[in-house]
């Protein structure tokens, strides 16, 4: 397996390479630079001096050779000959000689670059004079050997400064990158016991507040899944304990002793209804586990609400004339739904609506479709629900009064059914109680899917 490379390496690295590159030009740049001024340093020098010989030259016909080499005093890089046709009349010296030898005849009057045998430049000025060309050589050695004397410190210096740059590009990108240590710290001693920590947002830089928000958004997530799940293995438990201590309970009784057989069978039927129960709550719960898998397929049809819902006041008509409650449906509508769903969530609001309605009550389902979307609405009149108790009527197990709503059937999780229903729908439901009246709400917001 390959070992994965070092964030801090990897951001120095590339600080580093391009440091170096940064520094390499820099030293060419410098050495052009130098080269230059020595350049343009000689130029000025020669022509200096080539003015000053100029103005001897003009004070006599014939060059007087004293004072032509009086001009170059105190310069030994300095030369001088002097040229008629392809012949040399006077020189300095032999070096002023043998250069003299080495030009063409001049045909104008300049400075000029040459190299001498040896291939060393050699700067040369010509002045002409009376039919005669004076030629001024100056050697560049010595500009040569300080060229050379920069080039080689910085061959020598460059190696220290890329390693240096490289080393001190490691230690930065690894202090800057420290909160990333506190990143993987915390990561690290994440447990599902732990999952409180978070990030400190002051010890964070700007360029990681965002990953270090998301973090810690992604924690509270966890911690809040966590707690429900937690929550739900406990009610769970609750739930199927107390059937399953029911059935059990009068098993041992009756065990305990011979019976007649009305008791035996008295203990059937209660067993029976208890496992009823339990059988409807692990169904409903394996629907929530479907329905709150996103990748749960629909079965989108093009649902007609008022057929639909007047089938399910049919099938409640029953249940409502036992508490003398009056269905009324007002409105209708086309949805794209999943019909069965849709069935089933209309049928746990109607359901509720008649457990909690008063007696000789009214039951008003709403249906109203405009551009931006479909809404049902299911209303009935009874004791309104405390405001502290609507953001948790769509949790698990939640009960404003668990004693009365398992005596009456209720496994908590009706609710919990609509919202992962209207969840998969892409909509929304919604609770409103007051004044003696509640009503939930179902919102479509695209109808046609």
């Amino acid at each position: 397996m390959k070992t994965p490379q070092s964030l801090a390496w990897r951001v120095g690295g590339m600080v580093g390479m391009f440091c170096a590159i940064l520094v390499l030009l820099i030293a060419i740049g410098s050495d052009h630079l130098l080269q230059a001024a020595l350049d343009q340093r000689a130029k000025t020098e020669l022509n200096g001096k080539m003015k000053a010989l100029q103005t001897v030259l003009d004070a006599s016909i014939a060059a007087d050779e004293a004072k032509l080499s009086a001009q170059l005093v105190g310069h030994p890089y300095l030369h001088w000959a002097l040229l008629a046709e392809r012949s040399v009349l006077k020189s300095s010296d032999e070096f002023a000689l043998q250069q003299a030898l080495n030009i063409s005849k001049p045909t104008q009057a300049g400075v000029f670059t040459q190299k001498d045998k040896e291939g060393r430049p050699i700067l040369l000025g010509v002045l002409p004079h009376a039919g005669q060309w004076l030629v001024v050589f100056l050697e560049r050695e010595n500009d040569q050997k300080l060229l050379r004397l920069f080039r080689q410190s910085q061959a020598l210096a460059l190696p220290f400064a890329v390693l240096f740059i490289a080393f001190g590009s490691w230690l930065v990108a690894r202090r800057a990158l420290q909160p990333l240590q506190s990143f993987n710290t915390l990561v690290s001693s994440v447990t599902a016991a732990s999952l409180h920590a978070r990030l400190s947002m002051d010890s964070v830089p700007s360029e990681l507040q965002e990953l270090a928000i998301s973090f810690n958004s992604m924690l509270q997530r966890l911690e809040n899944s966590v707690e429900r799940l937690s929550q739900f293995s406990a009610d769970l438990a609750h739930e199927m304990r107390t059937p399953l201590s029911n059935v059990l309970g009068d098993i041992q009784v009756n065990l305990s002793k011979t019976r007649e057989v009305a008791d035996y069978q008295r203990v059937l039927a209660s067993a029976e209804e208890e496992l009823l129960r339990l059988n409807r709550l692990i169904n409903d719960l394996l629907f929530l586990a479907n329905a709150e898998q996103a990748e749960q397929a629909l079965n989108l049809e093009e649902i007609e609400l008022k057929p639909l819902i007047e089938m399910l006041f049919d099938f409640f008509d029953a249940l409502a004339e036992s508490k003398n409650i009056q269905l009324i449906l007002s409105g209708s509508g086309q949805l794209l739904a999943d019909k069965s769903m849709l069935q089933r969530a209309l049928s746990n609001l109607l359901s509720n609506a008649i457990r909690h309605a008063d007696h000789a009550s009214k039951i008003t389902v709403d249906i109203k479709q405009d551009t931006h979307g479909l809404s049902i609405s299911v209303s009935n009149q009874g004791e309104s629900i405390a405001a502290d108790h609507l953001a948790h009527l769509f949790e698990r197990f939640y009960r404003i009064d668990p004693a009365r709503n398992r005596n009456d059937g209720g496994s908590g999780l009706g609710l919990a059914i609509i919202s992962s229903i209207m969840q998969l729908h892409h909509g929304g439901v919604t609770v409103d109680s007051h004044v003696h009246t509640t009503t939930f709400c179902l919102r479509f917001d695209d109808v046609r899917g």
